[in-house]
């Protein structure tokens, strides 16, 4: 008797291992085909990356870092093409002139999602009508600094001597314009706008004491800020940041729903079947769990990596857009 129990449950046992070793097999071959699937979408035709920026600038290097890994994963090629110039408009006109298939795709960022839209007259796109995010990559904080030796020396004493009388505040593109009079206008300061064609001209004045204060891209001051040759006053990040862990952020000078953030994503035209879409942005999102990719984004471009949904980045888009539009109309620099 005991010996025909032990046979039945060595063949119950044996049985089960065959139906666990039959449903791993199954998951691993759901697993292949769909990798395989994924890449037969892609493979064959170059995917490209239009980018509204020259080469080597941050947003570029994104663009190559996050392309080259999503083609190998998809066994395509991932070409960026370079469309500087007209405020993002060229690249913008060459996206939409694509077929909605997947394999021409936007580096949308921050200037040409939200700020376009509130400054500029009559442009030929919707960022939300005309374009689906696939995925963001990364965002970056600003920072409001000062020469080392301004008299000036925290926020709290730039928003006071503010208020007794303009003081200048030096941005380089209008989306820092926007930063810096959205905090104006929480504040209630006067900010007089110095507009500078790059950082690197206006940190050079602002060094110079020709200009009291700046609001900096963080990723590109953060050298400066370390070796002494800036003053950091807050930074406009909700957290503060662990390069300089001593450094308030201006939520925490007294006005917590602040914060200002440049963020890069990628796009795609309305219309793209949406298997490709997802396709390319599970290829994104697995590379965004490695640890490769999050010290890209702290190491070298100074900021995060970017994890909103598709849906949280759309509404993202909507609400930058209504707030900085009544910003700007506030402080009289609305262009629509």
């Amino acid at each position: 008797m005991s010996t025909r129990i032990d046979l039945q449950t060595a063949s119950t046992l044996t049985s089960r291992r065959n139906v666990l070793r039959a449903a791993a097999l199954a998951t691993l071959g759901a697993t292949v085909l769909k990798d395989v699937l994924a890449q037969s979408e892609f493979a064959g035709k170059p995917v490209r990356i239009i980018v509204p920026f020259t080469p080597g600038s941050g947003s570029d290097t994104a663009a190559r870092f996050f392309g080259e890994r999503a083609g190998k994963a998809l066994g395509a090629s991932f070409v960026v093409e370079n469309k500087p110039g007209g405020n993002g408009l060229i690249t913008i006109g060459t996206v939409k002139g694509a077929p909605a298939d997947g394999y021409t795709i936007l580096l949308g960022n921050i200037s040409l999602m939200v700020v376009n839209p509130v400054m500029l007259k009559d442009i030929s796109y919707d960022s939300v009508g005309d374009f689906t995010p696939v995925t963001g990559l990364y965002r970056g904080p600003a920072v409001y600094a000062v020469a080392p030796n301004s008299p000036i020396q925290s926020l709290e004493d730039l928003i006071a001597r503010s208020k007794k009388e303009a003081v200048s505040v030096g941005t380089y593109s209008q989306g820092y314009q926007l930063g810096a009079a959205y905090l104006a206008s929480l504040a209630g300061a006067k900010f007089q706008d110095i507009p500078y064609k790059g950082q690197a001209p206006l940190m050079a004045d602002l060094m110079g004491d020709q200009v009291q204060a700046g609001l900096l891209d963080w990723g590109g001051a953060i050298t400066s800020i370390k070796a002494g040759k800036l003053r950091p006053l807050a930074i406009t990040s909700v957290q503060r940041h662990h390069a300089v862990p001593e450094l308030k952020t201006v939520r925490e000078c007294g006005y917590p729903e602040y914060d200002h953030y440049s963020w890069v994503g990628f796009f795609v035209r309305k219309g793209t079947p949406e298997s490709l879409r997802q396709t390319l942005a599970q290829s994104v999102e697995k590379i965004k769990q490695t640890d490769e990719a999050k010290r890209f984004a702290d190491e070298s471009l100074g900021g995060e990596l970017m994890l909103q949904s598709p849906a949280e980045i759309t509404a993202l888009i909507q609400q930058q857009i209504q707030r900085f539009k009544a910003i700007a109309k506030q402080a009289g620099i609305a262009q629509v």
